[in-house]
């Protein structure tokens, strides 16, 4: 079978931005572009609807399907029997043929829905942490639900099978994508200038939700032995909490910023939607994660933006970075191997311009959006031509 108006439903979780959203919105535009018909399923309206509707994708709000954070529980057991049945009437109305789950969580409702409709299913696997693999009888249910899982990075994958080794012809890696030359044109705004930070002072900072395995803890406890060298210092912490248990992490490192007497040095700035403005007014961009990410897409951006980055030696980060060569990777959880790469590098300008050019030249060869887009489009013709 061919691209020819085939429609693949793409189901999402949530409305708000984070890496995993701006990478499906890269797919859901490159997809387009080679002839299959994208329509974006969200639970609500926000800045996911926004982004979408600019970029003039299809996009449908179902307020039925459960969101990230809610959690599966017995009691929403009529909800999530309302998403099944309303998302098989899209599916119908849509002559979709495949559902593109952006995560294996939107994967239980997507993957049953698809199933009762007799279309294929894809489970898009972009974290590691807390995944519902590791448990046994759901990852059984996800092996029903799905025809194919894909995962950002050989680490997620290995995370996969390592619990469930009966998935391991199903699984297939394709990395994350970025189109370099597209971030560089979305750069205007002078952060510096709106920030009121001086041209001379070192800006470093970290770009992601707020969520205590990314690290804003140990970011904030090494910018204070960093500071002991450089007084100057201005620390951009970028982004908000994507679920609103979380919001006393953000209240917890406000309160660690002033123990710590960098109230004057930490900047919280919130969700941002010019992070690529932002990465351009940094020296360097810090990624302190201190669990096993799994391929992180600010790193990507990072890379193809020629920004110097200092990041933790966890999950799939080594299959994008390599040490000494592209970043400085240390330890997780470590404030002083975190300082002390930081110094180094605004020490060495060279150094780190070398690193950035060369982190530069592995996006640019390695992991454009054209090689994403394309590996993604041939797994869908593989599945559409596999006899049912």
């Amino acid at each position: 079978m061919t691209s020819k108006n085939v429609t693949v439903l793409y189901l999402n979780p949530t409305a708000k931005m984070s890496g995993a959203e701006f990478s499906l919105c890269s797919l859901i535009e490159g997809i387009d572009k080679v002839g299959f018909d994208p329509v974006l399923i969200l639970p609500e309206s926000g800045p996911f609807t926004d982004k979408a509707r600019q970029m003039n994708i299809e996009t449908l709000i179902l307020p039925s399907l459960i969101k990230y954070g809610e959690g599966h529980r017995f009691h929403k057991l009529p909800k999530i029997a309302s998403a099944i049945f309303k998302l098989r009437s899209i599916i119908k109305a849509k002559k979709a043929c495949i559902l593109h789950s952006n995560a294996p969580r939107a994967a239980f409702i997507g993957g049953t829905a698809a199933r009762m409709a007799g279309i294929l299913s894809v489970v898009h696997v972009r974290d590691i942490y807390l995944s519902p693999f590791s448990h046994p009888l759901k990852a059984r249910l996800l092996n029903f639900l799905s025809d194919l899982i894909i995962t950002v990075s050989s680490a997620t994958r290995d995370s996969i099978i390592a619990k469930s080794p009966a998935l391991k012809d199903k699984v297939r890696v394709v990395y994350n994508g970025v189109d370099g030359k597209s971030l560089k044109r979305s750069t205007s705004r002078d952060i510096r200038r709106e920030f009121d930070l001086e041209r001379d002072a070192p800006v470093i900072g970290c770009i992601g939700i707020i969520d205590p395995v990314k690290g804003q803890e140990i970011l904030i406890k090494g910018s204070a032995l960093i500071k002991e060298s450089l007084p100057s210092l201005k620390v951009l912490i970028v982004g908000d909490t994507l679920v609103e248990n979380q919001k006393h992490y953000r209240e917890k490192l406000e309160i660690l910023a002033k123990k710590l007497n960098l109230a004057d040095t930490i900047i919280f700035t919130g969700f941002r939607d010019d992070v690529y403005d932002v990465m351009m007014g940094l020296d360097i961009l810090v990624h302190p994660a201190i669990y096993p990410e799994p391929f992180p897409r600010i790193l990507l951006e990072a890379s193809a933006l020629e920004r110097a980055i200092v990041a933790t030696r966890v999950g799939g980060i080594p299959e994008l970075l390599e040490e000494g060569k592209s970043a400085i990777l240390i330890p997780p959880s470590d404030p002083k191997a975190l300082a002390d790469a930081v110094l180094l590098l605004l020490a060495d300008r060279k150094k780190a311009r070398n690193l950035a050019a060369n982190a530069k030249k592995n996006v640019e060869d390695n992991f454009g959006i054209d090689r994403h887009v394309e590996e993604i489009t041939k797994i869908y013709r593989e599945l559409l031509d596999r006899p049912r």
